[in-house]
C-alpha cells in the first residue's frame, strides 16, 4: 500500500507553482501581478510593521516593496527560488533601506493615529502590546529578529525564510529555537 501524499506539502507546492505562473504571466501582462499583490499583501505588511513599529511608515515601505518587486519581475526565475522568498528578500531589503534613510534624517514624533469606531481603551491596550513586543523583539540579533517575524508575522515556511535570508534550513531553524529561548529569558526576567 501506497502512502499518500502529504496535504500540506501538496497545497504548499500547487501555491508554490501557482505564484510562479503568476509571475512568469505577469512580465507580460503586468495586471496579473494584482494576483500576487493580493495573496502577499497582508504577509509583507505584517512584517514590515512588526521590525518598523510605525503604521504610515509600514504602509509606505509596503507599497515601495511591491513596487520594486514589479519592476523587477522580469529577473525573478522560478526554477532558483519560489516567490515568497524573492519578495521577502526585496522586503528585507526594503526595510533595511528605510532604516538607512531615517537615520540620516532628523527624527519627528509620530502623530497619534486614531480610528475612528475603536474604542480608545482597545487602542490603548493593542499599543501597548506591539510596544512591549517591539522591546522584547530588539534583545534578538537582527538575523533572529528576522526569522521570529518571518516565521511568525510573515507566516512562511522555513524553506522559504532559508531561501529569503540565503541560509540553509538547519541555520534558519537554529535562530528561531535561539530567538525563542532568548525571548523566554527576557520575558521570565521581567
Amino acid at each position: 500500500m501506497e502512502d499518500a501524499p502529504d496535504a500540506g506539502a501538496l497545497t504548499v507546492q500547487t501555491e508554490e507553482h501557482g505564484d510562479a505562473f503568476i509571475a512568469e504571466a505577469a512580465k507580460t501582462n503586468p495586471g496579473a501581478f494584482g494576483e500576487l499583490y493580493e495573496r502577499y499583501y497582508i504577509r509583507v505588511y505584517r512584517y514590515v510593521y512588526h521590525r518598523l513599529g510605525n503604521q504610515t511608515d509600514a504602509e509606505d515601505v509596503t507599497a515601495l516593496v511591491f513596487m520594486k518587486a514589479l519592476e523587477a519581475l522580469s529577473t525573478y526565475q522560478p526554477r532558483r527560488n519560489s516567490f515568497a522568498p524573492w519578495l521577502f528578500r526585496i522586503t528585507r531589503n526594503a526595510v533595511i533601506d528605510h532604516y538607512r534613510r531615517s537615520r540620516k534624517q532628523s527624527p519627528i514624533e509620530d502623530a497619534e493615529h486614531v480610528t475612528s469606531g475603536v474604542d480608545p481603551m482597545t487602542s490603548a491596550l493593542n499599543d501597548e502590546q506591539r510596544q512591549e513586543l517591539r522591546s522584547l523583539l530588539q534583545h534578538l540579533s537582527p538575523d533572529q529578529r528576522d526569522v521570529v517575524l518571518m516565521r511568525y508575522s510573515a507566516d512562511l515556511t522555513f524553506t522559504e525564510i532559508a531561501s529569503a535570508l540565503q541560509k540553509n534550513e538547519p541555520a534558519i531553524r537554529m535562530l528561531l529555537h535561539r530567538g525563542l529561548r532568548k525571548l523566554k529569558t527576557v520575558m521570565d526576567d521581567e
